[in-house]
């Protein structure tokens, strides 16, 4: 008999539990995800582009560099980073705060396009390309590109938050990639009853970690972000051979980061005793994540950190394309939900290919393949000297979804 999806999350975690894998299943997918994770090597690569690109555009524009404020936004800033494969380049996404000197006053298009000059002739980064928000820098020699968003401090008479940025179609619009990182980092903190034991370490103060490029690591008992990542991996695995009509129509980050964390800090404010392990937790989160879309007149997922006189809907685009990014939506939803399940329902010992390539894609399989015990002797030596089947340099910026900058 098919049980209804919300039941059968307790259902399979107590399942688990008597199987005594629950640990062995938490234990599996942390280490896979941070196999997963942008190494140190990248990240230091990528932190050097980062305030070598703060010091050329506050040269070219005649500003001081303290005028010239570049902070990191995106899922570096909530540390959810996923690099997958390898095949395609990690994107970085930055906004540079302009206060003063010569963008001052500027109407929005004139303001973005004069910041584009600013980043012609940064060393190595190419030429910049013009997208909605943003420009994109596509540094064809490094694993990684920039999407840098310039903006405007002080605009709460504007747009009711300190940032705004130039928008195609709005012109002015709200931007707060510090106070959303924020509140999903406080959400990130919160801790169920089954995880209060005497040796968890409370985190540190967020705001402390935020700029300009956090550190900590993220720890074992993280449920939230380990989440994210997971979302994120299969999505990207699950669009990645679709058509294209319907590839820039996924679910972009953010609203999936939103959805999420309004979820997980429901479930522990209001019910945390009644949860038994995380993987329980993880179900119940993807469970009721279309709970928190708002279906009235217009579809919303709002800004959760947004002043409500002057909202921002992460899902406006679902309100005039004939119902293609809402149909996307539930589609992958669907698939995350039955592919979890799939793959918890197995004996760990007995966890197949198949499952694991369903929720964590290509990469996730690499990633447990090299986790396995590496033979030794005439084979070990025989696989080591094989030929990598992977580029070492990739070339292809990821598809993440349109206007996806917060996380």
């Amino acid at each position: 008999m098919n049980l209804p999806f919300e039941p059968r999350a307790r259902v399979l975690a107590k399942t688990i539990q008597m199987r005594n894998e629950e640990t062995q299943w938490e234990s599996f997918i942390v280490k896979l995800l941070k196999k997963l994770e942008l190494s140190e090597e990248k990240k230091k690569a990528a932190e050097a582009r980062y305030y070598q690109l703060a010091r050329h555009v506050a040269r070219k524009l005649n500003m001081r560099e303290e005028d010239v404020h570049v902070v990191v936004q995106g899922s570096m800033r909530t540390q959810t980073t996923i690099a997958g494969d390898g095949r395609e380049k990690f994107d970085l996404d930055i906004v540079i705060k302009v206060s003063g000197g010569p963008l001052s006053g500027l109407p929005p298009d004139q303001f973005f396009y004069a910041f584009g000059e600013a980043l012609k002739g940064l060393p190595d980064a190419g030429e910049p390309e013009p997208k909605n928000r943003c420009w994109r820098l596509r540094y064809p020699g490094e694993p990684f590109y920039f999407d840098v968003t310039p903006a405007v401090p002080l605009s709460y008479g504007i747009t009711g938050t300190n940032l705004r940025v130039r928008d195609q179609e709005k012109g002015w619009s709200p931007s707060n990639p510090e106070e959303f990182a924020t509140w999903f980092c406080e959400i990130a903190k919160l801790r169920f009853s089954f995880e209060q034991r005497s040796w968890l370490v409370v985190a540190e103060d967020a705001s402390a970690k935020i700029d300009p490029l956090p550190r900590d690591p993220v720890r074992i008992d993280d449920i939230l972000r380990r989440l994210v990542q997971l979302m994120k991996l299969h999505r990207d695995s699950y669009y990645r051979k679709l058509p294209d009509a319907r590839r820039v129509a996924m679910p972009i980050s953010v609203i999936l980061v939103t959805l999420a964390a309004k979820a997980y800090q429901q479930m522990v404010t209001q019910s945390s005793g009644t949860f038994v392990s995380a993987i329980e937790v993880v179900l119940e989160v993807v469970a009721r994540m279309p709970d928190h879309i708002k279906r009235e007149r217009h579809i919303e997922v709002n800004n959760p950190a947004m002043d409500s006189t002057h909202p921002e809907n992460f899902a406006d685009k679902w309100n005039i394309d004939g119902g293609l990014r809402d149909r996307e939506f539930k589609s992958w939803h669907h698939r995350l939900s039955d592919d979890l399940f799939a793959l918890f329902v197995e004996d760990y010992n007995k966890r197949s290919e198949e499952r694991l390539h369903a929720v964590f894609g290509d990469a996730g399989v690499k990633a447990w393949k090299d986790m396995q015990p590496k033979p030794t002797g005439v084979l070990g030596g025989l696989l080591a000297s094989a030929p990598a089947g992977m580029a070492s340099q990739p070339q292809r910026p990821r598809a993440t979804g349109e206007r996806d900058t917060l996380a």
